[in-house]
């Protein structure tokens, strides 16, 4: 690996963004809940896609017009607000993500042995990834992780909300010291927005103790539709969540 390379005007816009999610993770009052909040995109953005999921998560998902074409953003927010924003590019690199409740960010080292490949895995139905990620803590602790994984697609497909996806199976890990993190599961793919969703997946840590989680997901709201830019998950909330921990890359 031989650096690190910042892409994109608006990456600028993400600490300005991750102020103002701060502002957004308190819960709301009872009676506050009533009238739903809307997500405000950064100025020179497009919001395009809001996808209600299980686990209690929305996210929503825009492009900006200083990025390469293909870039996207994503939030994610649960129902305490926003706590996690990635930006991913035409081929689904994990290009860079903010942790925005502990501070964290999470940084693409380039070149990569083997890039992870949207287009690969819909031309040939299988897709492997190696490559590594330079994560930084928010008291300026950093260091390097080595992922490998793939992505399959296993020949399913199902329909939400009227939006038909292709079924994976996938995997990866990375060391964490004393042994490997791994998290597999299946997940959803959908081929015109080039976005994978969440599906239902397992962590298994290097001593063994495993979390599942399933955040498939329930509803896509497109501008215009019921949901729109919604700051209000709906579904699991109030449920006990798996405690599946999260993981600094925006897989799903």
């Amino acid at each position: 690996m031989t650096g690190i390379r910042k892409r994109g005007l608006s990456l600028s816009l993400a600490p300005s963004l991750a102020l103002s999610a701060v502002a957004m993770m308190a819960p709301l009052p009872a009676a506050a809940q009533q009238a739903d909040r809307l997500f405000t995109v950064p100025e020179g953005c497009t919001a395009f896609l809001t996808v209600q999921s299980r686990s209690c998560t929305v996210a929503h998902y825009w492009t900006c017009a200083a990025d390469p074409a293909g870039a996207r953003w994503r939030v994610s927010v649960d129902d305490e607000g926003a706590f996690y924003l990635s930006y991913t590019d035409a081929e689904f690199r994990w290009l860079q993500n903010w942790g925005l409740r502990d501070g964290s960010e999470g940084q693409l080292v380039e070149p990569e042995e083997d890039p992870a490949s949207m287009t690969e895995l819909l031309e040939t139905g299988t897709d492997s990834m190696v490559f590594s990620m330079q994560t930084t803590q928010s008291g300026g602790f950093s260091n390097i992780r080595n992922y490998t994984g793939f992505d399959s697609l296993n020949g399913d497909e199902v329909t939400v909300d009227g939006r038909t996806l292709l079924v994976t199976e996938f995997a990866y890990q990375y060391d964490l010291g004393d042994g490997p993190r791994r998290t597999q599961g299946n997940q959803f793919v959908h081929p015109e927005w080039r976005l994978f969703f969440g599906g239902v997946e397992t962590v298994t840590m290097p001593d063994g103790e495993t979390f599942e989680g399933n955040y498939s997901p329930m509803e896509f709201a497109e501008p215009g539709e019921p949901g729109f830019l919604s700051m209000t998950p709906i579904y699991d909330c109030g449920d006990i969540m798996s405690g599946l921990p999260i993981d600094p890359v925006p897989q799903g």
